[in-house]
């Protein structure tokens, strides 16, 4: 990531500090992300990042329940920021300029799903043995 998407990245995680404080917040955070991620559903490039944004979405959810535990807070504000960062229409890339616009949402999704990879699998053979 470079300097001025990682300085917003860096606000956007002061930000969910904040906004984990309150459970219609994270709600609204977790919703956002996944109507904005749905409108790039099956674009060329963006399968990861869809994967990666319903992943951090339902965590959100299960965390924001108090069913999902196993995960540090420092963390989950990794996650919320980078939704925060995801639907925000002002980050270091306008999502408005064609073609370049969602560049710096993939890099900050994929980084953290990236730090965040043992964490996530953890949660998803969670999710799985709470569906059965």
């Amino acid at each position: 990531m470079n300097r001025m998407v990682k300085s917003v990245f860096k606000r956007m995680t002061k930000k969910a500090v904040s906004v984990m404080k309150n459970k219609d917040q994270m709600q609204e955070v977790s919703i956002e992300s996944l109507k904005k991620g749905a409108l790039y559903k099956g674009r060329k490039g963006m399968d990861d990042m869809w994967v990666d944004v319903k992943t951090f979405s339902r965590l959100v959810q299960e965390v924001k329940k108090g069913r999902y535990r196993d995960i540090s807070k420092k963390s989950v504000v990794m996650i919320v920021g980078a939704l925060l960062y995801f639907v925000s229409p002002i980050d270091a890339v306008p999502d408005l300029l064609a073609g370049i616009g969602l560049l710096d949402d993939v890099a900050v999704i994929g980084f953290v799903a990236g730090q965040l990879k043992s964490e996530l699998e953890k949660f998803r053979e969670w999710e799985t043995g709470v569906r059965i």
